[in-house]
């Protein structure tokens, strides 16, 4: 029975080896990896997900459930900033805790039962898309390390109850990421990592790809171990968990031509199920489309009431036909989460196949 579309379709297999590659990391001592609710959601699998990996990070109270009902072993809390009455109520919950700011420090480390921890910008150099690069001098996510380590030193007994430091500073990153990542913790922290028993090293791994160097990143969790063997160290890949493992299916509705160009109405509209692409003005990869000229050039766009509802332009290697399938490869981190319901259009379906 064929589906129908849009929907989300998550390849099982596919899926698996994911979890695996990622259980395996997992295993080295002192190591946790946690899935990140914020890029993936979907109630059906975070059910195996709860079962492979260490645990999740929730920023909310609605995540807080979605990780209860998964069974998340060990579940991390962090958000820019808390609503007193909401921390309290998710903090008896939660294994570890990250608070943003020195004012959110000030107003709640002390109420706060959970493993405490503050989230500091290290500001590292590295190639980032602008929307999305915590590490710029302006950012609003974290501490700035220098000013942080000033008012640690100046008052370290403000700091007694601080066990965790978290650092969200890469994107899409190779171990490389990781190696700069634990060089700026080694040496700059050196009178403050005997008290801490957990670092948490954020997103932005890219463990889950084909090139990741996991023997790498295994000697260098080791190197640091053998100095900070009383430290944990906790990762949340988010997107890795799903990247290259599922699909987003659409259909064609109508072809029209607009001043010799043929465009492509989908069953879908960035405004809706495309929400992510359209933010971070992504290409993305459609299958039967090649980069070269084919005689099958299209541009796809959505169905919606908005002029600029546009996906991008494409060479198919076959003719497109109303009723033709639309496949965009690679779409199971944010663009679920993201979903609306924007001209009255319903949120496309999930589906797990065995393949």
């Amino acid at each position: 029975m064929k589906s129908k579309t849009p929907y989300f379709e998550l390849h099982l297999q596919a899926f698996k080896r994911n979890l695996e590659r990622l259980e395996h990391l997992q295993q080295e001592p002192n190591v946790k990896i946690l899935h990140t609710l914020k890029s993936f959601n979907e109630p059906s699998a975070l059910t195996l997900i709860g079962e492979r990996l260490s645990g999740m990070s929730i920023s909310s109270l609605k995540e807080l459930a979605l990780a209860n009902e998964a069974k998340a072993r060990h579940i991390h809390l962090y958000a820019p900033a808390f609503k007193g009455e909401e921390l309290t109520l998710m903090q008896e919950q939660v294994d570890t805790v990250s608070l943003n700011s020195l004012s959110q420090w000030r107003r709640f480390s002390s109420v706060t039962k959970s493993s405490l921890g503050l989230r500091v910008n290290p500001k590292l150099n590295l190639p980032i898309p602008d929307y999305c690069n915590p590490n710029v001098s302006y950012s609003r996510l974290g501490v700035d390390y220098v000013e942080f380590l000033e008012q640690y030193r100046e008052n370290p007994k403000e700091f007694s109850s601080l066990e965790g430091l978290h650092f969200h500073a890469l994107f899409q990153s190779s171990f490389q990421g990781l190696w700069l990542l634990l060089e700026h913790i080694e040496n700059n922290y050196q009178e403050l990592l005997p008290q801490l028993k957990w670092l948490n090293l954020g997103g932005g791994h890219n463990f889950t790809d084909d090139s990741y160097e996991v023997e790498e990143f295994v000697k260098r969790v080791q190197a640091f171990h053998s100095r900070y063997e009383h430290i944990e160290l906790i990762f949340e890949p988010g997107e890795s968990v799903v990247s290259s493992c599922g699909d987003f299916v659409t259909t064609v509705l109508d072809i029209v031509e607009v001043a010799g160009e043929k465009m492509v109405i989908l069953d879908t509209s960035t405004e809706t199920h495309l929400l992510d692409v359209a933010i971070v003005n992504l290409r993305v990869n459609v299958e039967g489309t090649q980069p070269e000229s084919t005689p099958y050039f299209y541009t796809l766009t959505g169905n919606s009431c908005l002029q600029g509802d546009y996906i991008g332009e494409y060479f198919f290697l076959e003719p497109l036909k109303i009723g033709s399938k639309v496949r965009f490869k690679n779409m199971m981190g944010y663009s679920m989460v993201k979903m609306t319901e924007f001209n009255g259009m319903e949120k496309a379906k999930f589906l797990i196949v065995d393949s």
